[in-house]
């Protein structure tokens, strides 16, 4: 019995987080249009002049610390994903910058969700961590 029990606990604590509000979740905190400065990224302030821009066809593209990139804003199963990422290629001589560099297009390609905070926008990986935080840029 007690193992029939915590099977049951299990389940519906999948089944709470399977219905967690869409709308944290959701691309759609990312609307078209829309333009962001990168504030944060793994919990270390973003250089100056990182960038994240959303376009009506669902790509997302903008400045990196050393380089311009873009990719596909995607959702399924309620997890968003940024898939098909390309980077330009132009050397990174500051190596702050270039660490910066590897660490924001790692977190791009590890988000599955987004979260409304005081200030602009989280974007988490599957484990709830927070990996790029996002301030709307001016006029958005």
């Amino acid at each position: 019995m007690p193992f029939a029990r915590t099977i049951a606990g299990l389940a519906a604590i999948a089944s709470l987080a399977a219905c967690q509000d869409a709308g944290e979740r959701s691309v759609a905190m990312l609307q078209p249009g829309s333009s962001f400065t990168v504030a944060r990224i793994d919990g270390a302030t973003a250089p100056a002049g990182v960038t994240l821009d959303v376009g009506a066809d669902g790509r997302v593209s903008g400045r990196a610390p050393c380089n311009r990139y873009s990719g596909q804003l995607t959702e399924s199963g309620g997890a968003m994903a940024v898939s098909g990422m390309v980077m330009t290629r132009m050397a990174c001589v500051e190596a702050d910058r270039n660490l910066a560099e590897t660490r924001f297009a790692t977190a791009l390609s590890s988000i599955t969700a987004a979260r409304g905070t005081a200030d602009g926008i989280a974007l988490i990986d599957p484990e709830g961590k927070v990996r790029i935080a996002l301030i709307p840029s001016s006029g958005t």
